[in-house]
Parts: structure tokens; sequence; C-alpha cells
């Protein structure tokens, strides 16, 4: 049993499940009918993606183990290295494997992004301990995440290229939230994340802008492509619900349980988003919006 609760710890399914939703929004923003959503190349996807989302988790448990029993939210994960090992390895064999059979070019993304990563994550030297570095990891690999999606059935194009800068937007959004939520254990740790060097406040009104940028840029880009208004609705509304909530909440003192209820507030608006978006594609509802 204690095997088993370790090996749940190393895998953090809860947050492989949650990074998930980049990847899938990606397959559907490529979704044409019904019927591939029942094929072999999309069942496999979801085991591959899952995969590698556990083995780059599972990385960044065993480089940071070190550092994380500072942190409150990760010091249960002590003492579990090497369940963390066996995760890495099964969970990066399998999805390459998996990808590979999609298609070859799936396995390329997944080794740059699983690459990405670990120079995010690596021990005392990754962009992790870096300012500014580690929102770029973010922003780039989402990219590649929601691409990876989308190629699973259909070509990537220009189209699928500009809305994935969109979620990265977002995805970086979110990560610097992260780094206000562990401000302080990353201060204790030495990890010099854009929190710890430029102040909680300042970075606070950075991730504000950036969830505004990404708000902008979705809207901007949907007045560019008319098509793509009716399907990414439910995210400009989900944005400027989030940009009011967070600039009304800035006043407050900028403590942990603030971000932290901020983070819960935009993965349940998002999630809701997405959710909307999806149910829009599965039943072509984007024909009652002329």
């Amino acid at each position: 049993m204690n095997k088993l609760l370790a090996f749940i710890k190393s895998a953090r399914f809860a947050e492989v499940s949650i990074l998930l939703g980049f990847p899938m929004i990606g397959l559907f923003f490529a979704f044409r009918s019904a019927d591939q959503l029942f094929s072999l190349p999309v069942f496999l996807f979801v085991a591959a993606i899952f995969s590698l989302f556990t083995a780059i988790y599972a990385f960044n448990g065993l480089a940071g183990s070190e550092d994380d029993c500072h942190n409150s939210r990760l010091s249960d994960l002590k003492g579990v290295k090497t369940s963390f090992i066996v995760t890495l390895s099964v969970s990066l064999v399998l999805s390459l494997v998996l990808f590979f059979l999609i298609r070859p070019v799936l396995a390329l993304f997944a080794a740059v992004s699983f690459l990405l990563w670990c120079i995010y994550s690596f021990p005392k030297k990754g962009f992790k301990y870096r300012p500014l570095l580690g929102t770029l990891i973010h922003f780039i690999g989402q990219i590649i995440h929601f691409l990876m999606g989308y190629t699973v059935l259909a070509p990537l194009d220009r189209g699928s290229a500009a809305v994935s800068v969109y979620f990265a937007l977002l995805f970086s959004a979110g990560h610097i939230n992260h780094e206000l939520i562990d401000h302080d254990a990353d201060k204790k740790s030495g990890i010099k994340t854009g929190a710890v060097c430029f102040g909680v406040s300042a970075w606070e009104k950075v991730s504000l802008l950036l969830f505004l940028a990404a708000a902008l840029y979705i809207s901007a880009l949907s007045l560019i492509e008319k098509e793509l208004l009716k399907v990414s609705f439910p995210f400009m509304i989900a944005g400027c619900i989030h940009v009011i909530f967070k600039i009304c909440t800035m006043k407050r003192a900028s403590l942990q349980a603030k971000f932290l209820a901020e983070r819960s507030f935009y993965r349940i608006l998002y999630f809701a988003a997405g959710i909307v978006f999806i149910l829009a594609k599965i039943f072509d509802l984007t024909n009652f919006i002329k």
C-alpha cells in the first residue's frame, strides 16, 4: 500500500490531468466530424499525452525533491525518488512509442517537449531557477502541446500556430501566478523566480498584463479570422471575467491564500469555457451564430 501511495504521489495525476486540457483543446480546434473522436489516433493520443505529462512531472519532482521540502504543497513528495525514477522511465518510453504509432512527427514533438521541461527543472541550473526564463519555457512548451493535439486530426497551418499563441500566453500567465503562490517557499530554497527577484507586487501586475494580453489577443485574432470568432467566444468571455476579477482583487493583501483562490477561480472559469467550446464543436452549435 505504501508503494502504491508513493507511486500516486510521484505521478501527480491531478496536475497532469489539468495540463491535458491544452493539447486536447488543440485537438478539438482541428476537429471536423464526430467520427474523428472515436478513431484510434485520438485514443492513442490521449494515452500518449497523459504518459508524456506524467514523465515530465516525475522528472520535475525528482529534480526538485531537495527544494520541495520547503514547500508545504509538495513536502509530501519527499522520499519517493525511486517511484519518480520508475514513473519517469515507464511513462516516457510508453509516450514516445504511442506518439510514433500515431505519427512519427509527434514523437519528435514529444521529445522536444520533454527536453524543454528537463531544461526547466534541472537541479539548481534549470530555467526554473532563473527569472523570466522559466516563463519562456512555459510559453514555448504550450505552443508545442497545442500543436501536438492539432496535428492528430489536421495538418499544421498558419491559423493553428496563431491560435496556439493565445493558449501559450494563458499558460504563461498561470505560471506567473504559480510563482506568486510559491514565493515564500522558493525564496527559502534560493530559487530566483520572477516573483522572488522582482517582488510579489510587481509580479502580480505582470500576471494581470499577461492575462489581459491573452484576452485581447484572442479577441483581435477572432476579428481578423471571422470563423474563429464563433468558436473562441467562450474564451473571450472567460478572459473578460478573469481580468475584471483580478482588477477587483488587486488591492487585497498579496498572500499565498489570495493567489491560491485566484488559481482555483481561473481553472474553473477556463475549464467551463473549454467545455462550452468543445460542446459547440461536437454539436456544431456555431451554425446558430451568424
